[in-house]
């Protein structure tokens, strides 16, 4: 009785190690967002308004870049992770702030130093009809409908 306990565990564990490799594979790749459900309703064309030509572009090593662009281009890199049994994913990346301070000298001569200031940003999403060219992404208050970009 204690073997077949045993033998259930470890299949417990290698299902679970699957599963996230699986969704590592299928995740590979990058994604556009078709429809953005904010509220429960539609905000496709003010999403696609706010960020324009918004990818995300996840790796099987576990790493996210985000861009969107229109006049200028906006990157953003992170790390992503599973949680909850890999129902959730979790986005995390650094972002900084900047101040500006003030010194003088003894001539009362200004000088301007800035400060840089780090801070980590972090989104959970519960991951819904994943396959290899579609996955759906839904927090508190949003849904991200995603698939892969046509090829021509």
């Amino acid at each position: 009785m204690k073997k077949i306990y045993a033998l259930l565990l470890i299949l417990l564990v290698v299902a679970g190690c699957n599963k996230e490799k699986i969704y590592k594979d299928n995740l590979n790749g990058l994604w556009e967002v078709y429809k953005y459900i904010l509220n429960n309703t539609d905000k496709t064309t003010q999403f696609q308004t706010t960020h324009p030509n918004y990818t995300i572009a996840f790796t099987s090593d576990g790493k996210f870049t985000e861009t969107q662009s229109f006049i200028d281009t906006t990157i953003v890199n992170g790390t992503y992770t599973f949680e909850d049994n890999d129902e959730k994913i979790v986005l995390q990346n650094e972002y900084y702030t900047y101040y500006i301070d003030t010194l003088y000298d003894t001539a009362m001569i200004a000088y301007y130093d800035t400060l840089e200031l780090p801070h980590t940003l972090t989104r959970k999403y519960t991951i819904f009809n994943l396959t290899k060219d579609h996955v759906q992404l839904r927090n508190d208050t949003s849904q991200l409908y995603m698939d892969k970009p046509k090829t021509p």
